[in-house]
């Protein structure tokens, strides 16, 4: 193998993994785990924020939706940017983003100052956690490459569950604002961090024709053996590709992949953000003080922290897209399970906030896992980024949607009856998701085309 050049897939998959790449996968979860941290604290700090600037739960939707408005900017633009430019720039930008805007937070006085800085910080918060996953995904062998970014993914709902943790101590003794300090201040630490510790992608080095020493040199601490033999070259693994970036998605027999990857990812994030920007709220209108729903909130993120280790494992397994089928089926009872438990004793709500939590942020780790491997490096940001844009399109109609239905006095179980729906239609989506990527792989080998980069079905 020393004797001819590689491509870096073919590098990384005839190494080990090593405890190299585990460390970039970790500098990715510490990525992840801080912005699941900013993007949930607005759910648990929601109730108090109300009483804080006197608003009712309309206009408070209102303005929690603006500011998913920026992480469908931050996701398309810094994904795209983080293809021509690299992932670690991008990250370092991301991390300073959403870290300084969510601290400004603490100190609002209206909703409309709420609103601001909500979609500034999602700007940030949108470019981070595709460009992770690209970047974790590229230094990750192609047999674990599921696992390893749905543990990636796994940090969004350990925030959550961190953030849930912390404000059942932080809110009662040093107030909401005390949450966004916190949540502010750690992305900022994690910028300097990754500035100093982070390596480039390791494919994009190569595509870029760097110092090769510096190539030979990363090269070494994954394959110290291969590395080291006078004839070993890496090159990249898939040519960079003409055109705009967003124009790639749909060549190739990528296009109906692409849109029904997007619809499944659009409902995910709907279903997920109904939850986060409102299962406190609901857990308070059944009779919930401060602490037990922050505790169930917790709870919430830590079903889905289970569901991210998992997932993964079972789309490595099994076939993907029908491992997702399943769990979105799950997602609709998951829904039901938690609106009928609210007013019950506290155990029951906090067992049955890990269901929730399993099956709807399982659903939501899947799809992340799925559009990892469903382009090449070349468009793998990109692609990430544009579906996770898409996604973010429910996240801002869910805590919209949501302020509605509570204004309109809708209760709790309703709301859960009406958005567990969109888990059936996802799962529906994944049907054809699945029979499209039949189709395209038949037609691909009875072309004798080059195989595709990755079987998803």
């Amino acid at each position: 193998m020393a004797s001819r050049s590689l491509t870096v897939a073919e590098f990384l998959d005839n190494s080990a993994l090593t405890p190299y790449q585990m460390w970039i996968c970790l500098l990715c979860v510490l990525v992840t785990v801080l912005d699941g941290f900013d993007l949930t604290v607005i759910g648990v700090a929601l109730p108090k924020i109300a009483e804080h600037l006197k608003s009712e739960p309309k206009a408070l939707g209102l303005a929690v939706g603006a500011g998913q408005f920026g992480p469908l900017i931050g996701a398309a633009v810094l994904g795209m940017l983080a293809d021509r430019w690299g992932r670690k720039m991008m990250l370092i930008i991301s991390a300073l983003m959403f870290g300084g805007f969510t601290f400004l937070t603490a100190y609002i006085t209206s909703v409309e100052q709420l609103a601001v800085y909500r979609f500034l910080a999602g700007i940030g918060l949108g470019g981070a956690i595709p460009n992770a996953l690209a970047y974790g995904s590229e230094y990750s062998p192609s047999r674990s490459r599921a696992t390893l970014t749905t543990i990636m993914y796994a940090g969004l709902p350990l925030g959550g569950m961190v953030g849930g943790l912390l404000a059942a101590y932080l809110i009662p003794a040093f107030g909401w604002q005390s949450l966004f300090m916190v949540a502010g201040g750690a992305p900022v630490l994690l910028a300097i961090l990754l500035f100093a510790a982070m390596p480039e992608s390791l494919e994009i080095l190569v595509q870029r024709g760097v110092d090769k020493s510096r190539i030979r040199k990363i090269a070494g601490k994954i394959s110290p053996t291969v590395a080291a033999a006078p004839e070993f070259e890496l090159r990249t693994s898939h040519l960079p590709l003409p055109g705009a970036p967003l124009k790639n998605l749909f060549t190739e027999g990528r296009a109906a992949t692409t849109v029904l990857l997007w619809i499944v990812f659009f409902l995910s994030f709907y279903l997920v953000w109904i939850m986060h920007s409102w299962a406190p709220t609901f857990l308070k209108q059944t009779g919930a003080t401060v602490q037990q729903y922050s505790l169930g909130f917790a709870c919430i993120h830590f079903g889905g922290v289970i569901a991210a280790i998992l997932v993964g494992r079972l789309m490595d397994r099994f076939q993907p897209i029908q491992t997702l089928k399943y769990i979105f089926l799950m997602n609709f009872l998951a829904y039901l399970v938690f609106g009928y438990s609210g007013g019950s004793t506290f155990i029951v709500v906090a067992i049955a906030s890990v269901f929730c939590g399993f099956f709807v942020a399982g659903g939501n780790c899947g799809v992340m896992a799925l559009s990892a491997v469903s382009y090449p490096p070349a468009m793998r940001a990109t692609g990430i980024g544009s579906a996770y844009a898409i996604g973010k399109i429910g996240t801002f109609l869910a805590p919209v949607l949501g302020g509605y239905l509570l204004s309109a006095q809708w209760s709790v179980f309703y709301i859960c009856l009406v958005t567990g729906v969109g888990g059936l239609l996802a799962s529906g989506i994944c049907i054809l998701l699945q029979r499209q990527v039949l189709t395209v792989n038949t037609s691909t080998a009875a072309s004798a085309a080059e195989p595709a980069a990755v079987e998803i079905s």
